[in-house]
């Protein structure tokens, strides 16, 4: 018994964010902003993406056992899947467009918080690494010895890198002498 939806943008409707509970979509203007980086996401894939739980009230929020501060209470959050794309390819594309990124066995946690923060809550045994490895800033969900481990990976490959060019530079050298 779904009453009308209107189009919010090319591929989405405002039922798709509804909360299951109330009906309400919450804050419109965040509403639209999610939106607008769904589209976006959209683009890489140029498959529709389902909504699985967008806006959700804090009766329904309870219901679901979700965070205490959850992203989609404040219209910020989708859980969304892509027919045929893992949960951990739709999180590989989905870095540098949202901030907030868990994946999970069946669907894929995207949010636009201020801050970034990325989790894996699937139930795998050998779970994939989801992670952007361009971004080395910690995320909030780790712990020091982790950011230390992290920020002592970063420096180690770029020790890598210097080696691999001088190398390089050695070679060019050696080659300008012979000839």
């Amino acid at each position: 018994m779904r009453q009308y939806s209107r189009r919010i943008s090319p591929h989405f409707y405002e039922h798709e964010f509804a909360c299951k509970c109330c009906g309400q979509i919450g804050d419109k203007k965040q509403l639209m902003i999610l939106v607008a980086r769904l589209e976006m996401l959209r683009s890489k894939f140029n498959k529709p993406i389902k909504v699985i739980s967008g806006y959700r009230c804090s009766n329904h929020n309870n219901k679901v056992d979700g965070a205490k501060k959850s992203q989609h209470m404040l219209t910020q959050a989708a859980d969304i899947m892509v027919d045929g794309i893992s949960p951990q390819k739709i999180a590989k594309l989905a870095h540098g467009i949202f901030n907030g990124i868990g994946v999970y066995d069946s669907f894929t946690h995207v949010d636009t918080r201020a801050i970034r923060a990325s989790w894996d809550g699937t139930t795998k045994k050998d779970k994939e690494d989801v992670s952007d490895k361009r971004d080395t800033k910690p995320s909030a969900e780790k712990s020091l010895p982790e950011v230390k481990e992290s920020i002592k990976d970063a420096k180690d490959t770029k020790e890598e890198r210097k080696t691999s060019r001088s190398t390089k530079v050695s070679g060019k050298e050696s080659k300008k002498e012979k000839g």
